[in-house]
């Protein structure tokens, strides 16, 4: 009896630790070719960066904006993909690109607005991006889902 009790805690708990991994954005198609490699050296300070060679990410650089906003590094990393998937060094597509994957994903609107609440917070002003007010409206007017 305890060993059935026992199991079934585990199980449930495995259930509802796993359940959020599961329920976003992951690479399709050609984008599962793209090496990704775990090295900060390589991200210039941010989470992820697109590179010729593939996908640097920085866990730590991840952890730390998790840790201001729950999840919201997720976009970042599929912003990321987005400038391998389009081929483009436009900042402004990628987020573009990124917003409609992330508006059709599992999960997706949950991961947008938590970005969005973290650039709200943290989001700097950028030539490649604008305002944080102007980065925002482009990947809210991209998703084109209500956020």
């Amino acid at each position: 009896m305890l060993n059935l009790r026992l199991f079934t805690i585990i199980t449930a708990a495995l259930a509802f630790y796993c359940a959020p991994a599961a329920a976003q954005w992951s690479p399709v198609g050609g984008l599962l070719n793209v090496a990704v490699t775990h090295d900060c050296s390589q991200t210039s300070g941010n989470i992820a960066s697109a590179k010729t060679e593939g996908l640097f990410l920085c866990r730590a650089r991840a952890d730390l904006v998790d840790s201001q906003v729950k999840d919201a590094s997720h976009f970042y990393v599929v912003h990321e993909y987005g400038l391998l998937a389009i081929r483009t060094t436009s900042d402004r597509l990628a987020d573009c690109w990124a917003a409609h994957q992330l508006a059709d994903a599992p999960n997706g609107r949950y991961y947008l607005k938590q970005w969005i609440t973290h650039w709200t917070n943290y989001g700097v002003t950028r030539p490649s991006y604008g305002t944080p007010a102007q980065r925002i409206a482009n990947v809210r007017s991209c998703c084109a889902c209500g956020i």
